[in-house]
């Protein structure tokens, strides 16, 4: 008999064990770990569970497994967590982007040759700039559909239009669209006809969002478990978005900084160093 998971937007699909093992090994879990979480949730799973229960279920099974995974299965969660607006989440794949050797401007109004624009983004790198437009979504299963990929290509082709005229000094060599969750196909299909970049959950294979916070280790602060909402957006007010700007204090000042004990603190910075090692 089929069972099915009801998903955080109230729509359903099949349980599948297979991808919660993926999801356990792409977040550095060994194929034991993999297996075991996903056989516990299927001998305790019941026909039109809420995605978030196995959620949890899944998590707590890591905890006693592989502590080190648990934090990093929490990923996608943790960047929901820069919410609720976007302007976090483009500070923070800003910041990415720096650490791969791009020079970036936050927020900056560029003059288009129609209109003005606030750019989300604008990266340089190569003496080449790049129009970068983030779009943020508050759920996870919304993906970033056509009108998204066509509203950032007729940004990117004012500003450029502009550019051509001598109109602002930026010589746009591309224009990307950044999103924390999904692309729809049509998305896909149409930023390959007008050369436009996407950066998203799991698209492309190899340039996606989770391999350009894994590979250099780039996780926001928000995925440190026991941060309440409150502390969360103290670090943001104070600069602090990725792990490697956390461990720029020490407990001691991170406690008077959110407003905790050192203890917590304490506990903190073991988990932040845990990712990095």
């Amino acid at each position: 008999m089929d069972r099915h998971i009801i998903k955080d937007d109230g729509s359903q699909e099949l349980f599948d064990e297979e991808k919660i093992r993926t999801s356990i090994l792409n977040a550095g879990g060994n194929p034991d770990t993999a297996s075991s979480t996903a056989d516990s949730i299927k001998k305790s799973f019941k026909n039109y569970m809420h995605s978030k229960e196995v959620y949890r279920h899944a998590l707590k099974h890591l905890k006693n497994r592989q502590p080190e995974v648990a934090i990093k299965y929490t990923l996608k969660r943790a960047i929901m967590d820069l919410g609720p607006t976007g302007y976090v989440f483009e500070r923070y794949f800003a910041e990415v982007l720096r650490h791969y050797g791009y020079k970036t401007e936050v927020g900056r109004i560029v003059r288009g040759y129609c209109v003005e624009h606030e750019v989300d983004i604008i990266a340089e790198k190569d003496n080449q700039h790049y129009m970068i437009e983030c779009k943020y979504h508050n759920d996870l299963d919304i993906s970033s559909d056509v009108k998204v990929a066509l509203y950032v290509n007729s940004r990117f082709e004012d500003i450029k239009r502009a550019c051509a005229e001598g109109l602002n000094n930026y010589d746009l060599e591309q224009g990307w669209l950044v999103t924390n969750t999904k692309v729809t196909s049509e998305a896909i299909k149409y930023a390959r006809c007008v050369n436009m970049k996407i950066v998203a959950w799991h698209y492309p294979k190899n340039e996606n969002l989770e391999n350009f916070i894994e590979n250099k280790k780039l996780y926001p602060v928000s995925i440190l478990q026991g941060l309440s909402s409150h502390q969360k957006n103290i670090l943001y007010e104070n600069n602090t978005i990725t792990i490697q700007d956390f461990l720029q204090y020490n407990p001691d000042s991170i406690a008077r900084t959110i407003h905790t004990n050192p203890v917590f603190a304490g506990r903190l910075f073991a988990q932040a160093e845990m990712l990095l090692s």
